[in-house]
């Protein structure tokens, strides 16, 4: 590397700027040389001096991103020394977010070019237990195609690492929809629920119930389709290590009372509660049961009512607030029964097409209205106009993602192998 003022050689032990480029196989040294000519070009004519001059380096990063080299996301892991950017035929690009389970990335296709998401389980959560949770989850979603499924297109092991790769879905999730615009008019709600009780009605088909069906995990595309992500937490019916987790599964402000008593025996009706639940959300701005602890929302959940939706949300309709109300019944012979129930009683307010979500509020929303009381382990495929969600290069939600940001744990080690994979 040039060892001019405005470009310092590096530190001793420590790559170099194009070593660290040229080490993540991103871009090629005929690449960066063109780049750099570039960039030299630039600084000589003063178009990249700025109040200051520029580093040498970060002109050349410039313009690699600004020729379609590097992504925003794997420069910034790059300068931190990150060059591992591959798991078997997928090439990572950006981040798109965190859980309990998981990472998840923006990934292409290496002969395709295809955009997936990629979900990978990183090392430093590998257990025997996660493994086979993770597995599990495979093969879960491996079963299922259906149109408002989020459909899994491969899975696989490298670098250590399990990692499943889904369709990337460009839209918003009901949660920042409505965080960001306000609670739903009734046609748009039922656009939306009707289109998750499709969903739910195949899944329970093929002997798999959701168990946690929430807002965060209902990506609604920028046409209106609807795709339901997160079908991995699930128990199948037909798989008996399913039966065996012994704890429970779930969101606390959308966990039906049966999850709570018996999280070991929970079928369909319980993701009739939550998809009840979720509904109160998005025509309200609220969650049932928005303040307390844990333990608080579980004893809520088990014993009381939830604010009646009319009062909460007085846009809505008497009928339709009675459906909603049935589908959070505390008793499963009360709830109304199954998903296909719910298509029949909501097709009074559902256009037969998907309607595009509105960017403006049915009502203004209620106080303290957000997505404050729900998980930290919110959907893991939670992109915004095609953008991951809470990342620098959108900044209409940079910074507003519930995923925990370490980025310590993304990759690490100048080596590019990376906590994740």
């Amino acid at each position: 590397m040039a060892t001019d003022p405005d470009n310092k050689p590096p530190a001793p032990g420590r790559r170099s700027f194009r070593d660290a480029v040229l080490a993540s196989g991103l871009v090629t040294a005929a690449e960066f040389d063109a780049a750099e000519a570039v960039a030299r070009a630039r600084l000589a004519a003063g178009e990249a001096a700025g109040p200051s001059p520029r580093p040498l380096d970060d002109v050349i990063a410039d313009v690699l991103v600004e020729q379609g080299k590097l992504t925003p996301f794997q420069l910034r892991e790059i300068r931190m020394g990150h060059t591992r950017f591959r798991l078997g035929q997928y090439t990572v690009i950006d981040e798109i977010g965190r859980g309990g389970m998981g990472q998840v990335f923006k990934a292409e296709h290496a002969l395709m070019g295809r955009i997936v998401a990629v979900k990978v389980l990183p090392r430093s959560k590998a257990t025997p237990e996660s493994e086979a949770a993770f597995r599990r989850e495979m093969r879960i979603l491996g079963r299922l195609d259906h149109e408002n499924v989020v459909r899994a297109f491969d899975a696989g092991y490298d670098a250590q690492v399990y990692y499943l790769v889904t369709e990337f879905v460009p839209g918003r999730d009901v949660r920042r929809h409505v965080k960001k615009y306000g609670p739903l008019d009734e046609t748009s709600a039922a656009s939306v629920f009707v289109q998750v009780a499709k969903a739910l009605a195949f899944a329970h088909g093929e002997g798999i119930v959701h168990r946690d069906v929430k807002p965060g995990n209902i990506l609604v595309m920028h046409d209106g389709r609807v795709k339901v992500a997160d079908l991995g937490l699930a128990g199948s019916t037909l798989e008996a290590e399913a039966l065996q987790l012994g704890r429970v599964v779930g969101t606390m402000d959308y966990i039906a009372p049966e999850q709570i008593r018996t999280p070991d025996a929970v079928g369909p009706a319980a993701d009739i509660y939550a998809l009840g639940c979720s509904m109160y959300f998005a025509l309200s701005g609220k969650v049932p049961f928005p303040d307390g602890t844990r333990s608080d929302k579980m004893r809520r959940h088990l014993k009381e009512a939830p604010t009646p939706l009319h009062r909460v949300a007085p846009h809505v309709s008497q009928p339709l607030c009675r459906i909603v109300e049935a589908m959070m019944a505390k008793d499963v012979a009360d709830r109304i029964g199954t998903a296909a129930d719910v298509i029949q009683q909501l097709s009074r307010w559902a256009p037969e097409r998907p309607v595009p979500l509105p960017r403006t509020s049915a009502s203004r929303p209620a106080a303290g209205a957000s997505a404050n009381n729900e998980s930290l382990a919110d959907s893991w495929l939670d992109a915004d106009s095609g953008v991951s969600a809470g990342s620098a290069s959108d900044p209409a939600t940079a910074g507003d993602s519930t995923w925990p940001r370490r980025r310590d744990a993304t990759f690490g080690g100048d080596a590019g192998v990376s906590a994740a994979f």
